[in-house]
């Protein structure tokens, strides 16, 4: 986890809404590609697969960060970790299972934008 000068906002309703629709073009390439690919194919299939898993995390990382829940400490994770990591959905928002280079916890922690 590496600190930044970036500053950080709260997700917009357009970044989730861009964020909703990535994600179902995801889904749709996976799923479509299966359905097509994999009774021949399945190289070609697993190789649009990790493509574009990597393509997703790529975009994550450029555009999100995380905010701490227990300090509040804004901060960016690697790839790896961003690729490996739980993340999901919950009252308070998006979130990812990481630890805080500040308090040292391993918890959820709010995913803000980085504003470029």
């Amino acid at each position: 986890m590496k600190p930044t000068d970036h500053k950080y906002q709260d997700p917009t309703r357009k970044d989730w809404i861009i964020g909703i629709a990535v994600l179902l073009i995801y889904v749709m390439v996976i799923s479509v590609g299966a359905i097509l690919l994999i009774p021949k194919y399945w190289y070609w299939w697993l190789t649009i697969m990790i493509v574009s898993t990597i393509l997703l995390v790529i975009r994550q990382n450029r555009n999100f960060a995380c905010r701490c829940r227990e300090c509040g400490h804004e901060f960016e994770v690697s790839f790896l970790v961003n690729l490996v990591s739980f993340h999901g959905v919950d009252k308070e928002g998006s979130w990812q299972w990481v630890k805080c280079p500040n308090c040292k916890k391993r918890t959820k922690a709010t995913l803000i934008k980085v504003v470029k």
